[in-house]
Order: C-alpha cells, then structure tokens, then sequence
C-alpha cells in the first residue's frame, strides 16, 4: 500500500516550514523571519506512532486575487498542486493574529477540495493565547488545534489526529538510486525535473535562483524506482547575498552528498564558467556519478559536425578532472534529447556497483606494470606486491607497495587511467588507495 501524503498549507510566514522540521527531526526546509522564504514544495518521509507518511512543505498560498506578484502566484499554484495531491491537508494559522481574510479565502478553497482539513493554530505558547483558538471555529473546518511549532508544544497531539485514520501496515516503495539534479542558478535544473516527472513539482522562470530548496520526487523507470532531487542552484559566495541563500547553497551541498549519481546540468550557451568548476570540484572530490547536460542546445547557431565535440573540449579545458563524465547535449525547453538522461543515469549506476574479482585485478596489475614500471621517486623504486577493489559506490582500490612515498603522482594517474580502460566504471571517480606491505 502506497504512503499517504500530507501537504502542509497556509499563507505565508504562519510558521508552515518549522512545523514541517518539527515534525521530521531535521531542519529541511528553510527557516527565516522573511515572509515568503518556502517557494518549491518540499517532501519527506515520516513517522509518527507506527504510520509513516509523506510529509510535504509549501511556500505560502497568496489568494489569486491578491497575488500581484509573478512569484506569489507561482508558489501559490505549486501549493495548490500539492493540496490536489495530498491525503489530507494540514491548515496552519497564526494564532497571534487571529482569523484574517486570506485565512478565509483559503479555507473557502479548501472546503471546496473536499480533501480532509485539519486546522492547525501556531505560535499559542501562552495559556492565555489559548483563548484565541477558538475564534478559528469561524473557518468552517471543525475543531482548531492549538500548537506551537516553535516549542513543539501541542504538535504530538495534532499528529495523533492526522494518523488517526490512516492504515497501520504500509510499506514504502525502496529507492534503486538517488539522482542530484546540479549546476549553477538559471541553466534550466528545474525544468529537466519537470520532464523527467511529468509533473510541475518545481518552480520553473528565467529569474535566477527560483529554487531555494530541495526537493525529492520518486519516478518510475523500467521497473525502477529513482529518486529525482532538484537543487537550488549553487552560486559563488561572493554573490551569497542573503541569509536564505546561504541556507540554500548548505541544502545544495547536502543533496550532493546524499545521492548517488548527479546530473550536472551546464548552459551550453554560456559555457563552463567559474562556478561551474566549483561544482565539478564538489561532484569529484564526493566520488559521485556524474552524467553532464549540456541544456539550452536550442540556443546555439550555425551548428556544425563537430560543434558538440568543440563544447566538450572547451568544458574539459576548464574542468579536466571530469574527463571520465559521459555527456551529451539537449534542450529542456524543446524536449530535444532528454529521453537520454536516466538511460545514462542508470549506466552510470550499474556502473558505479560493478566490482572486479582480485584474481582478475592482479592478473592486470601485472599486466600494466611489465607495460610501465614504476621510475624512482623520493630515493626510491616503487614495487606493487598485489591489490584488490575494497569498495563499491565509488569505486576504490587499495594497492599493497613497500613504500607509498615512492609513487609520483602522474604514475597513480596512470594506474587509475588503465583500471579505466581494463574495467569501465564509466562515469565514476576511481579511487586508489596504497598501504605499505
């Protein structure tokens, strides 16, 4: 049986993401006294009493009628797309303020999903502001619950009634590989997640840094269950202008270290920039798999034969360290070539489990040494006595040698460049490791 969906609604600065951290244990979401931080939906797994669920944070719902701005009604259409999907709605207010319009219109909507409500009153901390609970009785959504996010007072009673009704055996559909979405603001992240998902979970714009958040979407794929994780896009710090950003670029590096394969996602108009390398920098030194999207392909003029050849070289001039990436370019906005991302993605990942038995890897060690033997290094001759893979995800190999110090680096390079040919791991970081016999 599937887990059912929880959205959590309400207008902004009520208090929607720190009950959403509350009730997950971890401070997914950003948090911050600026109305209106929470734009993208975010979604995660939960427990409470023996019932799992999905738990799903969105950025404050603005009335249609009052929205006057292009983000307002963005971030109010992603939160309606999350009340369409959910089980049940969980309506937070702000008790300190007492019932207002907006409060009121949302309701109005709510009622007419026909999707079951709990409302949910904030920030009552004091006995005395218990009294003002019940003045939300005018919504039209049964019994109001007094809470406070922030204390975590009242919220295990709360989640007690949204539990109450949902099945006790549910099993939740494992993840076969989880896929980062990266690259700098504006190359178009969010708009390859929303082909790959067919739905609209991100903010899509040209303004860039839409995306401030994280956001988890399991998809379908012959047979496998990928777990799609669309990033805020990583600047430089010197252009970390706010607080939120910070947060943001912390989610962003978080994201990368808890997936498998990323999709490095680079404006094909633009170029590798700076940033871009940094990010390289990020994926390499984490050992992840990494597939690279040339996007906005649609944009580039005269395109000759060797074109994409020309962009790749450009790229590995500035990033030479993800020469082992396999790439391709296409266009979020045409669709053009997009059907190739998890085709490479699960190649990456078969990839990336592949181990090599050790009869097999010191019968090539002795292969590629009798090719090219080591050259005294720092006072000494380096010799390899045997070596086998002792890890999968990255790959990693440890060699047993007399004396690590007598390895120069470009002979490592060489051995790991040979592993490469002998054995694939396409798309992977190689890791050789060695340890004095």
């Amino acid at each position: 049986m599937s887990l059912r969906t929880v959205a959590i609604v309400g207008r902004p600065n009520v208090g929607k993401s720190t009950l959403f951290n509350r009730i997950v244990g971890e401070r997914r979401s950003v948090v911050h006294e600026t109305a209106g931080v929470t734009r993208d939906r975010i979604a995660e797994t939960t427990d409470w009493a023996g019932h799992p669920f999905i738990l799903l944070d969105t950025g404050g719902i603005i009335p249609f009628g009052e929205a006057d701005g292009q983000f307002d009604k963005l971030v109010t259409a992603v939160a309606q797309d999350a009340i369409a999907e959910a089980d049940l709605v969980l309506f937070l207010v702000d008790g300190k303020v007492g019932p207002m319009a907006w409060d009121e219109a949302i309701a109005r909507d709510l009622r007419r999903s026909g999707k079951p409500v709990i409302l949910a009153v904030n920030k009552v901390e004091k006995p005395v502001e218990e009294l003002t609970v019940h003045e939300f009785y005018s919504l039209g959504l049964g019994e109001p619950h007094g809470i406070s996010s922030l204390h975590g007072l009242g919220v295990g009673d709360l989640l007690d009634e949204v539990v109450k009704e949902f099945p006790t055996h549910q099993v939740e559909t494992p993840c076969d590989c989880r896929v980062a979405i990266l690259g700098r603001p504006n190359v178009g992240k969010s708009s390859l997640l929303n082909i790959l998902t067919g739905t609209e979970n991100a903010l899509v714009s040209e303004i860039p840094g839409t995306t401030r958040d994280s956001i988890h979407t399991d998809l379908k794929w012959h047979g496998k269950t990928i777990r799609l994780i669309d990033t805020a896009g990583l600047r430089r710090k010197a252009r970390v202008q706010e607080a939120i950003e910070v947060f943001s670029n912390m989610r962003t590096v978080r994201s990368l270290e808890q997936c498998d394969i990323v999709v490095f996602v680079v404006d094909a108009e633009a170029g590798a920039v700076a940033q871009d390398a940094k990010i390289a920098g990020l994926i390499h030194d984490a050992g992840k798999g990494v597939v690279v999207v040339f996007n906005k392909w649609d944009l580039i003029g005269d395109k000759e034969t060797n074109t994409h050849r020309a962009v790749w070289d450009k790229f590995t001039q500035s990033v030479p360290f993800l020469g082992y990436a396999p790439w391709f370019t296409g266009s979020a906005l045409t669709r053009q070539r997009t059907g190739r991302v998890m085709e490479m993605v699960w190649e990456v990942h078969e990839q990336r489990r592949k181990r090599v038995p050790t009869a097999a890897f010191n019968t090539f060690l002795e292969k590629i040494v009798q090719i090219q033997q080591p050259r005294a290094h720092r006072g000494g001759l380096g010799k390899i006595y045997y070596g086998t893979q002792i890890e999968k995800e990255p790959p990693t190999f440890i060699l047993s040698v007399n004396d690590p110090r007598f390895f120069a680096r470009n002979y490592l390079r060489y051995i790991n460049n040979q592993i490469r040919e002998e054995f694939g791991f396409t798309g992977n970081r190689i890791f050789v490791k060695l340890k004095p016999h």
